[in-house]
């Protein structure tokens, strides 16, 4: 069996000149199974804010995905995301009709869940692409920069930044909960502020979803929490994804200790 050995090119971020077809057709079927790949993924978490219980959307899974990123052009899932799925040439060849917006849709589901599959294994099939070591290290570098630029500018628009972890409210008291709950919040899970940077929030809070017990169980143990002026969430990210955050924000100006208190740093 003859083994195709891969290409090597230096990968440009907003032309296409210099690919040759195949090399063209390899990275289309990446940015194709990436827009099928988003599509679900919004629309799984669209159903789950609608209600997770009603609409068992499944979440997909991008593993295998994941896996022919670095098979067949040996990018990492986020260097893919910042260089070639934002390729103007190749964006404007991406399927089109692929937004799900009812939960009920099974069908409509299915149909693109196989188109993704198909993607997948055109994919899987193509020419390898490589990318040489220095154009991922310069990537790596963008990446990083970029990061850094858009967690400076999200913390500009925060006025309370926070550490929270998720607990059952049935934890507290039927006046704490009364004292920190809104009347219309019946969600079991809520948010515990633990430490943080800025104003302070109150110490409970409701969720921005509801979450199951299943989710619950699978949640991330600690957050970071982001408020706008109104109290409002920015963002929540879990720690593994928090970390540009905090090393700008540094050391936590406040903290709650075990009895509640709060203590200033």
């Amino acid at each position: 069996m003859t083994m195709i050995a891969p290409i090597v090119l230096s990968l440009a971020l907003t032309s296409t000149a210099g690919y040759s077809k195949t090399e063209l057709r390899t990275l289309q079927y990446a940015v194709n199974s990436h827009a099928y790949s988003v599509a679900l993924e919004q629309f799984y978490q669209h159903c789950l804010q609608l209600d997770p219980g009603q609409y068992m959307v499944k979440k997909p899974d991008n593993k295998r995905f994941h896996s022919l990123l670095q098979q067949q052009l040996q990018l990492e899932p986020a260097q893919f995301v910042s260089s070639v799925a934002v390729n103007p040439k190749l964006l404007q060849r991406t399927p089109k009709d692929i937004a799900l917006a009812d939960c009920t849709d099974h069908a409509g589901y299915q149909k693109v869940l196989d188109r993704y599959e198909l993607e997948l294994f055109a994919l899987e099939i193509a020419t390898p692409v490589k990318v040489n070591s220095q154009t991922t290290e310069s990537q790596r570098k963008q990446q990083h920069n970029l990061k850094v630029k858009n967690a400076t500018e999200l913390l500009e628009r925060s006025k309370a930044v926070a550490m929270v972890s998720i607990i059952d409210r049935n934890t507290l008291s039927t006046l704490e909960q009364s004292n920190f709950l809104h009347p219309e919040y019946k969600g079991r899970y809520i948010y515990r502020v633990d430490q943080g940077w800025r104003n302070i929030p109150a110490r409970y809070m409701g969720m921005q979803r509801y979450l199951t017990d299943q989710q619950f169980a699978a949640s991330p143990k600690s957050s970071l929490l982001l408020l706008d002026q109104h109290n409002q969430f920015l963002k929540v990210f879990d720690a593994a994804e928090a970390k540009v955050y905090l090393n700008l924000l540094g050391k936590p100006e406040w903290h709650f200790d075990n009895q509640g208190n709060l203590q200033r740093k």
